[in-house]
């Protein structure tokens, strides 16, 4: 019925350190205050963030976590870990690299949450975007969620995310009740609390005057932190932000009375549901300026109370979360979280010869990180959190593990300095350990021969080898005539590498989580 309403929950942001799950009464029990922070990179950031939970699980820290902090292809494997029914999916543990065989490093079995990484994406995208029925903004998000959502259950254009019916979860707000919907996707544990980050863009049209802010998507609510006043010579002024909303009532056209900033209120339902595979579609829908906008993932956000100029509603158009923050750790920031754990999954090999007294050379380390020391960036203009000088701390920390041969973690406590663009309080201190992806020495000394021999040697390794730029992958076509798709071998081999750095450099996490 066209004048049907529901019920959502509402939430107006609050400034640092008070996200709606961080407040009295939210959720029915408080999350630790750690959080691990994963960055994103597509299928070669699946495989590692698949091996790093391995890791985490088998040294018992998983559930011990607050957070899980994800972007793009980080979200690809943590989203349906999270989320899946009990049994639908296998994580795998960690095997020591003298156990790996070349025979069981092809093959996968069918409930590996690796499975997706070698599947057809580009068929399905392909598929889709040929298909008349569905709409362009759709083609993108929909792929991804039959590629990495429907083979764990979870992906049904038709079935939202949010609470859910049943009762007695952690994630349901204490003392509300749930929406009424015949079914709903959820995670399947209480922690970690999963935050996925995307980008919100505004006005849609591309133009030197277009600006990106923060997006989040929780089990909780979706939103954009801090309310601001965006300005446009052609679109105007836009009031955007500090509204947080209940995932079953995103995509709605807003409420009909405005002067609520908190609490419930009534909405029409959305058109569509928003589902697991808006979201790390939003999330990992890599922006190319070639690309016409309409094929990018769009969806109505309101903010409350509603600005006297400007537009109420707003079909905004999303794009990677990496667009605003790669590493998914400034969200972390805000909330004044006081230990982390950030996994950089990096296409960027960490250059040995890079002096950290320097900004770096195009190529030298991963683009993402001296922007958060300072180093000026067009990408990233307003990711400054950390004095430069930490930056030679912790890039010295890596050269030093890299050249001993060990896993590149660096542990560090760090003054964080303000930052108003991302509502970042300064002076407080947050401990870090940083895990930079590289080759390892000391695990490749222990693979077997027949496998240790198909190792990238050198620059003059064909780019079409088994392994090539192993655990560098490309992001996008690291093997011919595919997208995203890695082979069963480069999947597995990542995410065994990726997991027994997790188990070797197990006392220096849990010295950080500790606190």
């Amino acid at each position: 019925m066209s004048g049907q309403r529901v019920s959502v929950r509402v939430w107006a942001d609050e400034g640092p350190g008070r996200a709606p799950e961080q407040r009295d009464g939210v959720l029915s029990e408080p999350l630790p205050q750690t959080a691990v922070c994963i960055s994103g990179g597509g299928t070669r950031s699946m495989a590692a963030t698949v091996g790093q939970l391995r890791g985490l699980v088998e040294l018992g820290l998983l559930d011990r976590i607050g957070y899980l902090s994800c972007v793009s292809g980080s979200a690809w494997a943590a989203v349906p870990y999270l989320y899946a029914a009990d049994g639908a999916v296998e994580l795998g543990v960690v095997t020591r690299p003298d156990q790996l065989t070349r025979e069981g490093l092809d093959r996968l079995e069918p409930r590996s949450l690796l499975l997706s990484a070698t599947s057809h994406f580009r068929d399905s995208f392909v598929a889709l975007d040929a298909d008349g029925s569905v709409r362009p903004d759709q083609v993108w998000s929909r792929a991804v969620g039959e590629t990495f959502l429907a083979p764990v259950g979870l992906y049904d254009p038709t079935e939202p995310t949010g609470f859910g019916p049943a009762a007695g979860s952690a994630f349901a707000a204490a003392g509300e009740r749930v929406l009424p919907v015949r079914r709903c996707h959820r995670p399947r544990v209480t922690r970690p609390f999963p935050v996925v980050h995307a980008t919100l863009n505004w006005p849609e049209s591309r133009s030197a005057s277009q600006q990106r802010l923060p997006f989040e998507y929780t089990p909780l609510y979706v939103g954009s932190p801090q309310r601001r006043v965006l300005r446009d010579a052609e679109a105007g002024p836009r009031t955007v932000g500090g509204t947080f909303v209940e995932p079953l009532g995103f995509g709605s056209a807003g409420p009909p009375a405005v002067g609520a900033t908190d609490g419930r209120v009534a909405v029409r339902p959305p058109l569509r549901p928003f589902t697991l595979g808006d979201m790390i579609g939003a999330s990992s829908a890599f922006n190319t300026p070639d690309r016409d906008v309409r094929a990018y993932p769009h969806a109505c956000y309101w903010t409350l109370p509603a600005a006297n100029s400007g537009p109420c509603v707003v079909n905004d158009l999303f794009t990677d979360g990496g667009d605003v923050d790669n590493l998914a750790l400034l969200g972390m920031l805000r909330r004044r979280i006081p230990t982390v754990v950030v996994f950089l999954n990096s296409v960027w090999p960490l250059d040995i010869d890079h002096d950290a007294r320097h900004w770096p050379d195009n190529g030298q380390i991963d683009p993402a990180v001296p922007p958060l020391f300072g180093q000026p960036s067009q990408r990233w203009p307003h990711n400054q959190v950390f004095l430069p000088a930490a930056y030679r701390e912790v890039v010295s920390a890596w050269r030093a593990a890299k050249r001993a041969g060990h896993p590149m973690v660096a542990s560090s406590r760090l003054t964080v300095q303000p930052n108003d663009w991302w509502g970042i309080e300064g002076g407080w201190d947050v401990s870090v350990c940083w895990v930079y992806n590289g080759r390892v020495p000391a695990w490749e000394a222990g693979l077997p021969d027949e496998i240790r021999r198909i190792l990238p040697s050198g620059a003059s390794d064909a780019p079409d080898a088994p392994l090539a730029r192993f655990p560098h992958y490309r992001t996008i076509g690291q093997n011919a005539q595919a997208l995203t798709r890695l082979t069963p071998l480069q999947a597995n081999l990542l995410a065994e590498l990726a997991g027994w750095s997790v188990i070797e450099s197990g006392d220096k996490l849990r010295a950080v989580l500790a606190g």
